[in-house]
């Protein structure tokens, strides 16, 4: 998935009618701090502590935070030392004709792909194998991670935020969009012991980002509500809050509203040590819906990027960095710093969100982010597909020429898997008419980190028995988008 964030893609529009798809500097730091002692939960300072913000990012805790699921900016895999789960793309039959998607598994010792079953004697068609999970109760939104040794699924419906219903005015302005509730679940690694954790309650919408420590986790949950005008439908939140569910507990609490006071509408985009990291845009003022709509960009022209940190022990917000009206910017995060670009400039700047410092970690080219794997950030090469990986230590670029075995694209980076990438390196893929392709299948393969940086093409292939997942796309000479 490509993590250059561009000003278009900001704008997202869900145009129902048509069937096509289509979203004043921040107060000072004592005004937030203020809005959060009115709107948090129990979120005082331990004794002795100041801001919570030391430089060894813990605050004197040891359950540090890590990313489990970023839909938004691509961070999804599900990913544990032996291993990559994911859910098949394909919608089968069971033999008693109900329809379900497998969960499948790719063995990192092995380098096999296999059903998420221990049963040899398994056909895998009913719904008493632990790889089958019907499409009545666990939709393609859900949410799939791995955390302390187990497997978790969110299911949820999708979170319709920001979409918005063309030449569909009527109804009552305010109302909340129904949904079922969403509901956990937890299974072993192996896919046995599925059982519901925790059901959360009706109509409240859970965001696609979920962090977490060592005895629960962090999600942000709102009301989807609807708004008329300009002779069209809007869907908008309310009531986003910060919520920690205690898995040993099973219990929900609310930390504090995910609104600051100073119109900015913030997301979870990363964590280190005890603190979570936000990211919105500032307009300067309350932008309405209308506005993130329409086909007038003007908006952003005056216009910040900032970045925060929300500690959680205090759950004091500070901001981190601001940059004016970037149009098409790409950002990673490692431990505290954000790496950061604006295209076109030609390097890429580290930023210590503590305490602003602002260094330029290298000068390139090719300077749009489209990622990270350990502490490698990579861009990519727009005429030949292939990637430059820099280290965020030294600034050290390395240039790698590997690319789609058939079609001379870019590889797709899938997951970290230790002192190894896996990878997809080859498709099975039918040229159409109009330049694109139809992709039947995908080769997985393990590939050591360092060949991978330097582009020696050692790619150990995955024996696989699927077409290889649930992402498939349509993709040009210059492009690649989700169908």
């Amino acid at each position: 998935m490509k993590k250059i964030i561009t000003l278009v893609l900001g704008i997202t529009v869900l145009c129902f009618a048509s069937g096509c798809g289509t979203k004043t500097p921040g107060r000072s730091d004592s005004s937030q701090e203020g809005m959060l002692e009115q709107t948090t939960n129990g979120g005082a300072a331990d004794e002795g502590e100041t801001d919570g913000l030391t430089e060894d990012n813990t605050s004197g805790k040891a359950e540090e935070l890590a990313m489990l699921y970023d839909l938004q900016r691509g961070n999804r895999a599900c990913v544990t030392e032996h291993g990559y789960y994911y859910f098949s793309g394909e919608v089968e039959t069971l033999s008693d004709g109900q329809e379900a998607r497998h969960l499948m598994y790719i063995d990192f010792d092995t380098k096999q792909e296999i059903y998420l079953c221990s049963n040899a004697a398994c056909s895998h068609d009913t719904v008493d194998c632990t790889s089958v999970f019907l499409l009545d109760e666990f939709s393609f939104s859900a949410c799939l991670f791995a955390w302390q040794d187990s497997l978790y699924i969110l299911e949820k419906e999708p979170d319709q935020d920001g979409s918005v219903v063309m030449g569909a005015a009527g109804g009552e302005s305010g109302a909340v969009i129904e949904s079922k509730p969403a509901v956990l679940y937890r299974m072993n690694p192996d896919g046995t012991g599925r059982e519901k954790m925790y059901e959360f309650q009706p109509n409240v919408t859970l965001e696609d980002v979920i962090a977490g420590d060592e005895n629960g986790i962090y999600l942000i949950t709102k009301k989807v509500i609807s708004q008329t005008g300009d002779g069209n439908v809007y869907q908008v939140s309310s009531d986003r809050n910060l919520i920690y569910l205690d898995l040993s507990e099973r219990k929900e609490t609310v930390l504090c509203s995910m609104d600051f006071g100073d119109d900015i509408q913030w997301d979870m985009i990363g964590c280190f040590g005890r603190n979570l990291v936000l990211y919105g845009i500032d307009f300067g003022r309350p932008v309405t819906a209308e506005e993130k709509s329409n086909d007038d960009i003007s908006i952003y022209d005056d216009s910040y990027d900032v970045f925060a940190v929300l500690n959680l022990d205090d759950l004091s917000l500070r901001e981190g960095y601001r940059v004016f009206s970037p149009k098409s910017r790409g950002f990673e995060l490692y431990q505290g710093t954000l790496y950061y670009s604006i295209q076109g400039e030609g390097k890429i700047t580290g930023v210590n969100l503590l305490n602003g410092e602002e260094t330029v970690l290298c000068e390139i080219q090719q300077d749009a982010l489209w990622g990270i794997i350990g502490d490698r950030l990579y861009t990519r090469n727009e005429k030949d597909n292939t990637y430059y990986f820099i280290d965020v230590n030294t600034g050290t670029i390395s240039h790698s020429g590997l690319v789609n075995h058939s079609l001379g694209w870019s590889l797709d980076i899938v997951a970290e898997a230790g002192d190894q990438v896996l990878v997809i390196y080859d498709y099975d893929a039918t040229p159409k008419e109009d330049g694109s392709y139809i992709i039947h299948g995908y080769q997985y393969g393990l590939i050591d980190k360092e060949d991978l940086f330097t582009g020696n093409d050692k790619f150990i292939p995955i024996r696989m028995i699927t077409p290889g997942g649930a992402e498939y796309y349509v993709r040009t000479d210059r492009d690649i988008k989700k169908i």
